[in-house]
C-alpha cells in the first residue's frame, strides 16, 4: 500500500491483543495510540496488552510506558482482540501456546520476533547455514500445533524508537515489511488474503507504508544482520530487498 492509499476500514482491525509488556510490546501499543492524530477518520483501535505478571501489576507498567492501553490477562488477548501480535524473546516461545493466540475473531497473529546475540532459542528454533529464517519455522511450528489462523511476519525489523518518530501522516513515509505464506499454497486462500490486509491496514494506519509480500522465506534480509532491519527504506527500495513489485 503505497503513502496515496488509506488504510481500508474495512480491513482494519478495532482491537489488537499484544503478547509481550516489553519495550517491543509497548511500543506497538503507543504507535496504536497514535492512529487518531496520523490517520484521522479511522476508526479507533484498541490495545490490549498481557504480560507474564498479573495484569493489575502490568497495568501500573503501562501507565508509564502505553498510558492508551490496557492490560489484560494473557487468555483475553484471544477472546477479545481481531489481530493477536507476539513481542516475547524468541527464547521464551516454548512458552506460548500457539492454540491459545487462536479466538472467534482473530484474523491474524502476528511474529514481531528476532533473534538476538547469544540468546538461547528452543533446540527447535535453532537455525543452521541453509535453514529458513526462524519466522518461517515459527509459522510451521504453530501450524503443526494446529493453530489455523494466519501466521503474518510484521514490525519486525523496526525498533520500538523508531515507532515512535517515524510513523507520518502524508509522504515521505518509511516501509514496513507484511508477509504471509503464498495465499495460493494455503488450504484457506482467503484467511491468509483477509491476515494480509488486516496487518498491512493497521501498519498504514499507524503512519507507515505496507509492503505485502509472500513466502516468508524472503524475511531473511529482516532479520537482525540482514539489509531490511532497522534501515527506513521507502516502499520501492523495501520491495526491491524483498524481491517483490511495490503496490502503488
Amino acid at each position: 500500500m503505497s503513502s496515496s492509499e488509506p488504510a481500508a476500514p474495512a480491513a482494519l482491525p478495532r482491537t489488537v491483543g499484544i503478547l509481550g509488556a516489553g519495550r517491543a510490546g509497548t511500543g506497538v501499543a503507543r504507535a496504536i495510540a497514535r492512529i487518531p492524530r496520523l490517520s484521522p477518520g479511522l476508526p479507533e483501535v484498541r490495545a490490549l496488552v498481557a504480560g507474564t505478571r498479573r495484569p493489575s501489576a502490568v497495568q501500573r507498567h503501562l501507565t508509564v510506558y502505553a498510558p492508551a492501553a490496557q492490560a489484560v490477562a494473557a487468555e483475553e488477548l484471544a477472546a477479545r482482540a481481531e489481530v493477536v501480535v507476539v513481542a516475547v524473546p524468541r527464547e521464551d516461545l516454548d512458552d506460548v501456546d500457539p492454540l491459545a493466540l487462536a479466538g472467534p475473531g482473530v484474523r491474524a497473529v502476528v511474529d514481531m520476533t528476532n533473534t538476538w546475540g547469544e540468546e538461547i532459542l528452543p533446540a527447535w528454533l535453532e537455525a543452521g547455514p541453509d535453514d529458513a529464517p526462524g519466522t518461517a519455522r515459527i509459522a510451521a511450528r504453530w501450524a503443526a500445533a494446529g493453530l489455523e489462523v494466519p501466521v503474518v511476519r510484521a514490525l519486525s525489523e523496526v525498533s520500538h524508537h523508531d515507532l515512535d518518530v517515524h510513523g507520518r501522516a502524508a509522504a515521505p513515509r518509511r516501509a514496513l515489511a507484511v508477509g504471509t505464506v503464498p495465499a495460493a499454497d494455503a488450504s484457506d486462500p482467503g484467511a491468509v488474503v483477509a491476515a494480509r490486509d488486516a496487518v498491512a491496514a493497521l501498519v498504514t494506519a499507524m503512519g507507515f507504508d505496507a509492503v505485502p509480500y509472500e513466502g516468508l522465506e524472503r524475511a531473511a534480509v529482516l532479520e537482525p544482520g540482514g539489509a531490511g532491519f532497522g534501515v527506513a527504506h521507502d516502499a520501492r527500495e523495501l520491495a526491491a530487498l524483498l524481491g517483490v513489485g511495490p503496490r502503488d
